[in-house]
């Protein structure tokens, strides 16, 4: 794919005219009947915005709004193969988007116009965060079963791993975020292993030899957040991994779990550090099939408080992502293609009975989705949501 868009780029050619429509292939490009929604046409949130939201949706590229029915901006990604797979992780006050191509090798940065900027063929997964210098990328490493016995698992449970397939292990990759170049790539199995105490909790806690971690986020922390923790340092890595129901910080420089929680949750995305010493963490699988957002306290590791929005529907069997901006608390609910913000009055921790939702956006019937219509059951169609953020400092548009 790298290769592709540079070649199209230099030469000012079109390969998709030129050879044909491609295919998209399946995946993350199919829609869902409304059966999880709260909203309909008629009744879905219209109203504007205080500030943007930049929305990448299943079906359709990234978009910034001004309110649910208004595109203020568009990215041009005509030069990527099969674009819907194209994923926004960051968007630059200048209009530059970092993409990664979903489960696949391939990031880039793009300006506000779709030019690529740099492209490095790295496999990258789910979201990522940044510093002033650097980005902080969830990679993979694929290792097959034969070579697992050659490495440091000696004694572990990988080792006589039953894949047919290679096994897939977390990786974060240090990436210098002006030219794309790799500055490191941390094995967290390998560090994990030469650490007893990390490679212990790794053991007791692991299932699943075929993808261990799931790594879905990288937090790299600042110095504000680093104070909370005992042990913690400025540029750690707080990360979530998925088949091990756990958050936990990574040492900067050993590479080793130096604090954890586990258990309190499922399947979990989207840790996210507050001004109060708590982390609010997606908790994707609740009770049944219901979401919450849980809080736990940094110094006890015991959960404070939960919101489940329970008026509304909340479930996401996959994703949901957490946004802290502006001294407030947003919600994507990504398998429903809803957004909401959560408001809490007279409580220092997230309660059911003293926060509530205000919903801010549905992707069913949105107006830019080129296939929006009537599922064959006669059900609204909408769309999943990969990234929904909020901005307000943005310079490289105007608003005629």
């Amino acid at each position: 794919e790298p290769f592709i868009s540079s070649f199209e780029v230099y030469f000012d050619l079109d390969l998709d005219k030129k050879l044909g429509e491609r295919k998209l292939r399946k995946g993350i490009n199919k829609s869902s009947p409304e059966f999880d929604t709260n909203f309909s046409l008629i009744n879905k949130p219209s109203e504007s915005f205080d500030k943007y939201l930049f929305i990448k949706q299943d079906n359709s590229g990234p978009v910034l709004m001004d309110n649910p029915n208004n595109i203020v901006w568009t990215w041009n990604l005509n030069k990527f193969r099969n674009p819907s797979k194209i994923i926004p992780y960051h968007l630059f006050e200048n209009g530059d988007l970092i993409l990664g191509r979903y489960e696949s090798k391939g990031l880039f940065r793009i300006n506000k116009d779709g030019k690529i900027l740099w492209n490095k063929n790295y496999y990258n997964h789910h979201w990522i965060s940044l510093d002033d210098e650097n980005l902080y990328v969830p990679g993979t490493l694929f290792i097959d079963r034969q070579d697992l016995k050659d490495k440091i698992y000696e004694g572990s449970f990988v080792k006589n791993c039953k894949s047919e397939h290679k096994s897939r292990f977390g990786t974060i990759m240090i990436i210098d975020k002006k030219n794309g170049g790799l500055k490191k790539e941390v094995s967290l199995i390998d560090a994990f292993y030469k650490d007893s105490k990390s490679k212990e909790i790794i053991e007791k806690f692991s299932y699943n030899c075929n993808d261990t971690f799931h790594l879905n986020d990288v937090r790299v922390l600042t110095n504000q957040e680093a104070k909370f923790f005992y042990n913690g340092q400025k540029g750690d890595f707080l990360v979530s991994f998925r088949h091990l129901d756990m958050i936990a910080l990574i040492d900067k420089k050993k590479h080793n779990i130096k604090w954890y929680v586990q258990g309190k949750f499922k399947y979990q995305h989207s840790p996210r550090i507050t001004k109060n010493g708590t982390v609010l963490i997606f908790d994707n699988y609740y009770e049944g099939k219901r979401s919450r957002i849980v809080e736990i306290d940094i110094g006890s590791k015991e959960i404070v408080g939960y919101f489940s929005n329970k008026d509304f529907k909340f479930f996401s069997n996959t994703r949901g992502r957490i946004q802290l901006f502006d001294n407030k608390i947003f919600v994507q609910s990504s398998d429903q293609g809803e957004i909401f913000e959560i408001i809490c009055e007279d409580t220092k921790y997230l309660s059911d009975e003293k926060c509530k939702s205000k919903f801010l956006y549905s992707s069913i019937f949105s107006s830019f989705y080129p296939n929006t219509g009537v599922s064959v059951e006669g059900k609204y169609v909408k769309d999943k949501i990969y990234i929904g953020d909020f901005y307000k400092k943005l310079n490289f548009f105007e608003i005629k």
